[in-house]
């Protein structure tokens, strides 16, 4: 029904006019606040997840996308320190292990949580969420907390190898749960996508999606199961007379074992086709928001595997199946590729700051180089080489290397050294060390860098 004036006095029919003016003009939207620029940001770091399957048909999906404009790969990437707790300290602070004290799995509680990336993109004005695995054997003795920097916390909890695939203990909020029956990447898989598709759209996001998968007991969803078959890898008579004790002391690898170790590579490889339905489903909520074109992905994983590789089951090592670990980058509006820049970890971080304008707090204190200049087609940073460093434990000494573009060098607690020239023998088989020929390169790359001290065995579970 509208309005009726009709016997109100002029002053009185003013007044309600001025009244329906009023209602009127704050009905009309004020002019819209201009949207936050800066970018989302996806962090994906796997679980010991060999060099190999990425690219790979492990990892359909995302190998597609490393075809298209935007994506960069960085085949040349390497962990600082090859084991989990470690490598995500360093992820987290662009630091060495050694600087940020979280030198071994047991180390966690050391972390100094007041000076990380979530922290610092929190309080830059970042909703902020960590979806699977934080630091090894959270949450400590400090009960079910959350760290400080994150607004959004659904961390799995790795509690024994029984819980890394189904019923799995998690801190969601600071509560504990236990997750029954579910397979653990799908679960994962919907949190992370739930964070997406529910996070304030008048600021950005950050989102760390951190599955189990590949780790043992390398356990595919039902769903992939045979999907994939990686023939044999031979494995390689090394060198013994010149590998270092820890290695000549493990049994060779025998057929029986080789085709164990065949099985598991399988199971792995499958288990991260799960992943790549999670990266799928966790962007298709990007695009359902209409902000492909303003969200940066990174996917990496912690540390490499070997299976069998210098006789060697695990991580920990100093070759290449250890420590190298492909980063792919996603900066929208960059025409992508391969870059061939030899980087690391300690390199995560300052990126991430530096494409989202933020700050950290005390640059100094970081060790590691933005890679944004390369995602945009400029080379990338300037090294001669990576550093690589483990304290050691009761089954291989403490080491550190170096390893450029062509050689690696290797030297332990107990002083032997290993040097291995990359471009001719890419397998590490050959120690060439102590060879007459090669003692200025021991020199040079001894050179490159202030190297850390190589303490005591400590525990490495």
């Amino acid at each position: 029904m509208g309005l009726r004036f009709a016997g109100l006095s002029r002053a009185t029919w003013a007044a309600s006019l001025s009244v329906v003016a009023l209602v009127a003009a704050s009905a009309i939207p004020s002019a819209a606040t201009p949207p936050d620029p800066r970018p989302n940001v996806i962090l994906v770091v796997t679980d010991d997840q060999a060099f190999d399957t990425l690219p790979s048909d492990a990892m359909p999906w995302l190998t597609e996308r490393l075809r298209e404009p935007g994506w960069t790969l960085f085949p040349n990437a390497f962990a600082s320190t090859p084991i989990c707790c470690p490598a995500r300290a360093t992820l987290l602070t662009g630091r060495y292990s050694f600087h940020t004290g979280v030198r071994t799995n047991v180390d966690g509680p050391a972390l100094d949580e007041t000076q990380t990336l979530p922290v610092w993109l929190d309080d830059a004005g970042y909703t902020t969420a960590l979806v699977g695995k934080y630091l090894n054997r959270y949450p400590y003795d400090r009960g079910p907390y959350v760290p400080r920097g994150w607004d959004r916390w659904y961390a799995k909890r790795n509690t024994e190898l029984a819980t890394t695939y189904r019923n799995f203990p998690v801190v969601e909020q600071g509560v504990p749960k236990t997750v029954l029956g579910a397979y653990a990447t799908d679960v994962l898989s919907a949190q992370a996508a739930a964070f997406v598709r529910t996070a304030p759209r008048d600021s950005p996001f950050f989102l760390l999606f951190a599955p189990s998968a590949p780790h043992q007991p390398w356990t595919p969803a039902s769903r992939h199961v045979g999907a994939l078959a990686t023939p044999a890898v031979p494995q390689r008579p090394i060198d013994v007379d010149r590998a270092p004790a820890w290695v000549r002391a493990l049994p060779p690898i025998d057929v029986l074992q080789a085709g164990r170790l065949s099985v598991a590579r399988d199971l792995a490889r499958e288990s991260l086709l799960a992943v790549d339905d999670a990266l799928r489903a966790i962007v298709a909520e990007v695009a359902s928001r209409g902000q492909l074109e303003r969200t940066i992905i990174i996917v990496l994983t912690d540390n490499g595997y070997s299976f069998g590789e210098h006789r060697w089951i695990g991580k920990a090592c100093p070759y290449e199946a250890c420590v190298r670990t492909p980063i792919a980058i996603h900066v929208p509006g960059t025409a992508g590729g391969v870059d061939e820049t030899l980087v690391s970890n300690i390199d995560v971080a300052p990126t991430i700051t530096e494409l989202t304008g933020t700050a950290i707090p005390d640059r100094s204190a970081a060790d590691g180089t933005s890679l944004a200049t390369a995602t945009r087609g400029t080379a990338g940073p300037e090294r001669d080489g990576v550093l690589l460093t483990y304290a050691g434990d009761a089954s291989i000494p403490g080491w550190w290397a170096v390893r450029t573009r062509r050689w690696k060098l290797v030297t332990y607690a107990d002083g032997f050294m290993e040097l291995y020239d990359l471009a001719r023998d890419p397998a590490e088989l050959r120690n060439l060390a102590e060879d007459p020929a090669h003692v200025d390169v021991v020199a040079r790359l001894a050179g490159l860098f202030e190297l850390p001290s190589l303490g005591p065995p400590t525990e490495r579970r």
